[in-house]
């Protein structure tokens, strides 16, 4: 998912020169162009899908910070224009307000939005139902931790399966794919394992560890006494 919000990011402040209008400070032309930045980006730019129609929410929460803010954090016309700049350039302060200015015009149905497309795109679709139990139980610092770190990396990949609990919809649909039984199979097996085990479950395709014993007597018993063959399960 990394692929799709980091351009969406840059796109907030790789900004274009902006005529006329300014209000002293530069606040009212750098808002122009953050608008139009998202509102007017191309239809091929990454992540423009689901934040198109937001450029004057985000606008007003960046601009909110005022401009001895912005200019202390690297967030002016000219340094924006620069074409070696980028998000990642700028300080913590300055990312802070980046990232803040975004999410806050995000809903849960939106970042779902981008969840899905990121799985799409890795070959691992979920449904609009997963992505929003993962959207509605990231906090802020889940985002953060998304969104700027590695892709695939061990922290980011920590943070979905630790939601596996809170989110059973997920497993499912793994069991569906992998093994292509029905819902109401999936949904059975799902229901009699404990949050503990499923979030085990999932980890196992993390690591190169064996799993634990434990683990597959529980697995086992929770397909038999849904009807799945346990052969199935490899």
């Amino acid at each position: 998912m990394k692929k799709i919000l980091i351009p969406l990011l840059a796109s907030l402040f790789l900004l274009p020169a902006c005529g006329g209008g300014d209000s002293g400070d530069g606040l009212e032309a750098l808002a122009d162009a953050i608008e139009s930045s998202i509102d007017d980006a191309d239809d091929d730019e990454e992540g423009v899908d689901f934040i198109r129609g937001k450029g004057a929410c985000v606008a007003e929460n960046a601009i909110a910070y005022g401009a001895e803010e912005l200019e202390k954090n690297g967030i002016t016309l000219e340094t924006v224009n620069d074409p070696d700049f980028g998000p990642e350039n700028l300080s913590e302060g300055g990312q802070d307000i980046v990232f803040n200015s975004l999410l806050d015009c995000l809903t849960p149905s939106d970042m779902a939005e981008a969840i899905m497309q990121g799985a799409a795109e890795e070959g691992e679709p979920i449904s609009m139902d997963a992505a929003l139990c993962y959207a509605e139980n990231m906090s802020r610092e889940d985002w953060r931790v998304i969104i700027s770190g590695e892709e695939d990396s061990d922290e980011a990949g920590a943070i979905f399966l630790g939601l596996l609990g809170d989110c059973p919809q997920v497993f499912v649909e793994i069991i569906m794919a992998d093994l292509g039984v029905d819902r109401s199979a999936a949904e059975c097996v799902v229901e009699a394992l404990s949050g503990p085990l499923l979030t085990a479950l999932a980890s196992l395709g993390e690591s190169d560890e064996e799993p634990d014993m434990e683990v597959i007597t529980e697995l086992f018993e929770a397909f038999v006494g849904c009807g799945v063959d346990p052969e199935m399960m490899g």
